[in-house]
């Protein structure tokens, strides 16, 4: 156990200095995200919701087309993930509605079959199922106000994480690290 802990050596001793830039470039990179979503929240949900869907399914054809020895389904499916990746990139719009539909009945029948369990075997377990069925009959009837919410929430979140993890990368900056422990190559 004791051989899972590193303890990094103090700035002035020998080895590469701990790369703290790319922790700080993280870190504002989500304050960035995060104050786009407060100021627009629709709009940059929107768009960040159809980019980073697009790019994750774009990742994944091209994941399915350079295995080795791909088979036709894998070459037919690594295409199609590719284009409905470019297709959700292009019109972000659609995809956020896509999205909003397709969570808000998630949390209905995910309600739904709360409330049944809840009936059949009583208690507190009524209420978080109640809300998620209200929650999903909210985004279907209200589609930009549910992903505003969202926007909004995610937000506030990311700019608190991207907070922390700059003052992270602050703290770190003169670190060296201990020789074998392998870092990014330049």
């Amino acid at each position: 156990m004791d051989d899972d802990i590193v303890i990094l050596p103090p700035a002035d001793a020998p080895g590469r200095r701990f790369p703290w830039w790319i922790p700080l470039a993280l870190g504002v990179i989500l304050i960035a995200v995060g104050v786009g979503l407060l100021i627009w929240p629709f709009i940059a949900a929107t768009w960040l919701l159809a980019a980073l869907f697009g790019s994750l399914l774009i990742a994944n054809g091209i994941a399915l087309l350079l295995r080795s020895r791909p088979s036709g389904a894998s070459i037919a499916g690594g295409l199609v993930l590719a284009i409905v990746g470019v297709v959700a990139i292009v019109f972000p719009e659609v995809t956020a509605q896509a999205f909003v539909a397709f969570f808000g009945v998630v949390l209905i029948v995910l309600g739904a079959f709360g409330i049944i369990v809840a009936a059949r075997f009583g208690g507190l377990a009524v209420v978080p199922a109640v809300f998620a069925l209200l929650g999903g009959i909210a985004a279907l009837v209200w589609p930009q106000f549910a992903l505003t919410v969202v926007a909004v929430v995610c937000g506030v979140i990311a700019v608190f994480i991207g907070a922390w993890v700059v003052a992270f990368a602050i703290r770190v900056r003169g670190l060296r690290m201990p020789p074998g422990v392998s870092g990014p190559r330049r």
